[in-house]
Parts: C-alpha cells; structure tokens; sequence
C-alpha cells in the first residue's frame, strides 16, 4: 500500500503541495504537459529551488495573470481536459468541496456562489496538479498531521476578515488543528480541500518504508520554516480507509416495536451505519443488541443519543477501521425522468459498482403504480444502453 503522509510544518496551500511533489520526484515536463492541455493561456511556470533555514524544497514560481474563471468554466475546464479520469474526478473533488464551503457559509446554494480569490487560474492550476501528483505517485492512502492555522485578520476582495477564514474553518471542521500566534493565512482553502479530499483517515498513519521526501516551500518570510514536507512510502498494513467505532449496547427491559425507530433516529444523528438484532441475555431472557458504526469525530454525540433514546447503562465502545469505495453520486436521464445513481471506484480509480438510488425508484413506482422490480429492470437497462454509447 502507498502512503502519503502530509506534515504541515508551518501551513498547506496549493502551490505548496504541488512544489512538494516536483521535490519528491513528479516530472515538471509531466505536469506542465497535462496543464498545456486546457483550452486557454496559462500564465508562466517554473520551479525554483529554495531554503527556508536549513530546509531546502521547490517554490513554484507562478507568474502573473489577470485571469479569473466563472464556476461553470472551472467545471468544464476540467471536465474537458484530456487526462486520467482519476485526476478529472479528485480535482472536481477539491473544486466541490471549496465550493461547498463557501455555499454554507454565504448562506446560498453551489451553483451561486462567487469564488472571488479562489475564481483565479492559479485555483485550477493547484487542483489538477496536485491530482496528478497523486495518481503519478500512485497513492493508496493519505494521512496528514495537525493543520496550522493563523491568527488576526487579513485582507481579501471581501474586505477584512478574520483570520483564518471561515470558509478555511468550514472545510476543516471535524479536523484536528491547532493555532499559531502568526498573522498569516497558513493554510488557504484550497490547501484545506486537499486534505479534506485526500486524508479521509483520522487516525495514525501505520509504519511505512519511506521511499521519497518533498519539501514545498512558501513566500512568507518568518523565522519559523515557510515549508510543506511530504513522506511517500510502502506499507505492509492491511489496507483500511479510515477508523471508525463500533458502539454496542445490549437491551432486555426496552420495549422492543421502538428498536427500528431508535435505529433510524440515531441513522439520522449521523451514525455510519445502526444495526439491531436478537440475543440470548442472562437468564435465557430474549434481548436486542443495538450495533451503531459510527466516525471518531462523531461518538460522543451518539453516545450520548443512545443512552437519551434507550434504556441502557452502559454499551462498549471498540476502535476499528473500514474499507470502502470511493463514491460519486450523479443524475441521469431516463423515460422516468431524473435518477440518481452511486458508482463505486477501487484505489486505481476504476469503475467496479453502480447502485441505483432505491428512493428514486419508489418514488418512480408509486408514481406510476408498477412494481419496484418493473422499474428497476428498465432503469438498468437504459444504464447499460447509455454505458455502451459513453
């Protein structure tokens, strides 16, 4: 298993993180080649060699550009490019996660929001360069230590704000992070994308051989490292996706028609997954063992749901770790209208599951009065049909 492991000595943006693959060994003829490809100028680049002390690493010299990109051509521009479907997918990752950000915290919707700074090319030229780095790299896992964050404020074309900015914070959320008496922006949203896209882990990173270190090094001028280091390596870890908690409790005295609705109350809550299902308690009493999965940064809230909705003392709590798909969820065209469906890609980025969202086909079966499995059979086949003409 490859692993990256991202340590943020002082800070993680974009330019930073891709002059930290160019130090660890991606071809910048390579990169430069796949960036050429969009249909617009890009302005001039070239990696320099820095210090900051006695860390030496690649700066990322971008030059100067007056070019700004509405949403849509962001999308497009990347959609449209001729590379890797693994790059195009995790670099409108990235992108979305960005502008999911900054939907919530304007309080609108994704398809409105205004990106300001981040609407500049540099913001395209970071994402699908750092996803290129990943797939050149082959990386399996991404782990990253704690984020650095700033503090005060700083100037952006909203005016001043608070340092760090709220949709840095609203990206990072659930992340561990610690503060620095700095008045820098340390780690800018886009820095804070790649690691809510790529380090979905939360716990440690497990041994690995370390085969290659990069150094990305910043402009800002402290006496503390401006630099972004990066491990790449081998592990011979059974490979998991992220740690999760496994929350039981055993039940004999709750009334059990209210099991189903607890479950889907704490579903709710935001557990991975609810479970309940029969055992044989002391005495030979028949009981219910509620099994909840649940992320690391969300057990204490459903610890606390399931002693609220249940008559348990006391459950156990046990530290485990999953392996799941990588998800995309898109809306097709059907003779039944709009449908929702989840494809599932392994960790080389291909295609191996797709799931037809159940919601939709009930809704599509109520609607028209025909069975689950009528509408089911013709949706798949119009799936397969639209495959055979991509």
């Amino acid at each position: 298993m490859k692993i990256l492991y991202i340590d943020p000595i002082f800070g993680i943006s974009g330019d930073m993180m891709v002059s930290a693959f160019i130090d660890a060994g991606l071809p910048f003829g390579e990169l430069e080649d796949t960036l050429r490809k969009f249909p617009f100028v890009l302005p001039s680049m070239a990696p320099v060699q820095k210090a900051q002390g006695i860390i030496k690493g690649i700066h990322l010299e971008i030059g100067e550009s007056d070019r700004h990109l509405t949403v849509r051509e962001m999308e497009d521009a990347i959609d449209g490019l001729d590379a890797e479907d693994a790059v195009k997918r995790d670099a409108r990752g990235m992108l979305d996660i960005i502008l999911n950000g900054e939907a919530k915290v304007h309080g609108t919707t994704k398809d409105d929001v205004h990106l300001h700074e981040l609407s500049h090319i540099d913001t395209l030229i970071d994402l699908v360069s750092v996803a290129k780095g990943m797939r050149y790299f082959g990386i399996d896992r991404v782990f990253c230590g704690p984020v650095p964050l700033g503090r005060g404020t700083i100037r952006t074309s909203h005016g001043i704000i608070p340092n760090p900015p709220p949709v840095t914070l609203e990206i990072l959320g659930g992340r561990s992070v610690f503060f620095v008496d700095e008045p820098l922006e340390l780690t800018t949203p886009t820095g804070a994308s790649i690691v809510r896209h790529y380090a979905k882990g939360r716990g440690a990173a497990p041994p690995f051989t370390i085969e290659r270190i990069g150094h990305g090094i910043g402009s800002y001028a402290t006496d503390k490292p401006d630099a972004l280091r990066i491990f790449i390596g081998d592990s011979d870890e059974p490979e998991s996706d992220e740690e999760v908690w496994l929350i039981e409790a055993d039940l004999d005295d709750m009334e059990m028609e209210y099991s189903g609705a607890v479950a889907e109350r704490i579903r709710k809550e935001g557990a991975l997954d609810a479970l309940y299902f029969p055992v044989y308690m002391k005495k030979g009493r028949l009981g219910v063992r509620l099994s909840v999965t649940a992320a690391a940064d969300n057990v204490q809230r459903l610890v606390e749901k399931i002693f609220q909705e249940t008559t348990t003392f006391g459950m156990r709590m046990i530290r485990q770790h999953r392996r799941v798909l990588k998800r995309e969820e898109r809306s097709i065209e059907t003779s039944f209208g709009p449908v929702r469906i989840k494809r599932g890609y392994d960790a080389r980025g291909m295609l191996i599951k797709t799931h037809i969202e159940f919601d939709d086909v009930k809704r599509i079966s109520d609607e028209h009065k025909i069975p689950y499995r009528t509408v089911l059979d013709a949706i798949r086949s119009e799936i397969a049909r639209i495959r055979h003409i991509e």
